[in-house]
Order: structure tokens, then sequence, then C-alpha cells
């Protein structure tokens, strides 16, 4: 986006910078994070109706060691994480460890969501650190519906959580 603000290039004709913040204005966000905000929208309407009387906790707060949904189905927990790409590459999970660790320690199940791309390296990160607690699923509409449910009821199907 241009910014046609003449007050904003004024101060750079005259041989002072710009901050970084004042590049972009007020109010808006990254292309990525606004994909992530409908992303996650997306996503709780999925789970919405797929266990309409499930409880689901959202984490407003944005954290590498927090899962971004709680599903509570049959007083059983999944966490989900959601992760949005921008290309149709892979994704190697390269932000997941700090959540990982903390549910490897915790012993809580969890499915992470991505949006495209091939998620076979994530797919050995999680299987590393969670063993048969974890799941990715490619994950982009309700189409994908079908594998959602699978991963979440296969890890809800589990008796005890592991240490």
């Amino acid at each position: 986006m241009i910014d046609t603000h003449v007050r904003h290039w004024l101060p750079s004709w005259f041989g002072s910078r710009r901050t970084p913040e004042a590049f972009r204005p007020r109010g808006t966000s990254s292309r990525v994070s606004r994909l992530a905000a409908e992303y996650d929208s997306d996503v709780d309407a999925a789970l919405q109706r797929l266990w309409p009387k499930a409880r689901i906790y959202h984490d407003r707060e944005f954290t590498r060691d927090r899962a971004d949904f709680l599903l509570v189905v049959r007083g059983r927990g999944v966490m989900i994480e959601t992760k949005v790409k921008s290309d149709p590459g892979v994704f190697r999970g390269s932000t997941l460890p700090p959540l990982l660790d903390r549910l490897q320690r915790d012993g809580r199940r969890l499915v992470v969501l991505v949006n495209q791309g091939d998620p076979a390296p994530a797919r050995d990160l999680i299987s590393t650190k969670l063993g048969d607690r974890g799941r990715i699923v490619v994950w982009s509409g309700p189409h994908h519906d079908t594998d959602l449910r699978q991963a979440v009821e296969a890890l809800l199907q589990q008796t005890t959580r592991h240490a």
C-alpha cells in the first residue's frame, strides 16, 4: 500500500527518517496476520459445526507455547494449533517447538491445522515430540472436515494421558 499522506513523507525530504512503525498506518496488519485471523475464524466455525455440543476455548493472546484452541468433547480435551502459510510449499513447523515442549511435559493431545502445503517435515517433528498424541492436518475448508474429524476423534479415543 502506498502512503499518500504528505505529512508522512515531508520529514524524509528534509533528512529525518521514518520509523518502521510509521510505514504502515495504524489499525492495519500484515497480509499473513489477516489470513491467520480469517483462518482462526474458519477453524472455530468448523469445530462448532463438527462438534456442536463441545466446549471451545480460544486463546486470544498470541504466544508460541500455547495452542490457539482447546476443544473439549465428551469430557476430553484436544489442543488445536493453527498455522497459516502464504505459499503452498513445505511446512517444516519451525515455530512449533515451544508448544510441543510444553505439551510433551503436560501430556496433552494436539492437532496442528495448516492451511496449505506439504506437512511431512512437521509431521516428523510432532511425532518425535508427542508420539501418538499429535497429528497434523491440511485443512482449508469444509471439504477437509473429514480429515479434521478423524484426527481429533483418534486422539479423543486414547484412554490415558501419556507421561
